[in-house]
């Protein structure tokens, strides 16, 4: 062999030799993002709302516009706020009626709540409420303002704050939990408890 082929041949074989990784430190480049890489959150899409399946009450559940449903106030110029809702079956008929807390906007101090209870199984455009509305027997004198509303059993169990004897209503001082059920047409009160707190409670 030549001067000249051996060292072409030497130059090839320094070549070859810096292209070939060392088998001791030879590494993979991974493919796709490192592994300690966070992916960019891919934007749900924008499904469409589902639509009421049986055109009942009880498919609102507490997601309606209940504002549209509860009584009109006493006075015209007032405006009925709608303070709790509640699903729960009331008149034992497997489904889930709506108990809804309200009451009416007010300059000073505040209106008395009531509860009205709509039947699961009405239809959406034209709701069934069950009996007269709840707390009207206790409202001229404990003036209560609905805080809290549950169903278990059929039972209604209502917490609120209110008035007793010469309070007024810009200091309620009683805090109270009523029950009621419906028997026949109508709800009655099957227990009422009561207790005063040394300081006024505060509307909200």
């Amino acid at each position: 062999m030549s001067k000249r082929a051996a060292a072409v041949s030497l130059v090839a074989l320094a070549l070859l030799a810096g292209c070939t990784p060392d088998e001791k430190g030879a590494t993979e480049t991974p493919i796709g993002p490192a592994p300690n890489a966070t992916a960019s959150p891919v934007a749900p899409e924008n499904l469409p709302e589902a639509e009421d399946p049986t055109g009942t009450l009880a498919a609102v559940g507490d997601g309606g516009d209940w504002d549209n449903y509860v009584a009109a106030c006493a006075d015209a110029e007032q405006e009925p706020i709608v303070q709790h809702v509640t699903i729960g079956d009331v008149n034992g008929d497997g489904t889930a009626d709506a108990l809804v807390a309200r009451t009416c906007d007010a300059s000073t101090s505040y209106f008395p709540s009531t509860v009205e209870v709509f039947d699961g199984k009405s239809p959406v455009e034209e709701p069934t409420r069950i009996g007269k509305p709840i707390l009207t027997d206790v409202g001229p004198t404990d003036q209560p303002w609905v805080i809290g509303l549950s169903v278990k059993g059929g039972a209604v169990t209502i917490q609120a704050y209110g008035t007793g004897g010469t309070d007024s209503n810009a200091c309620p001082k009683l805090k109270l939990t009523y029950r009621y059920e419906l028997k026949g047409a109508d709800f009655t009160q099957t227990d009422r408890a009561a207790t005063r707190s040394p300081s006024c409670l505060k509307i909200e």
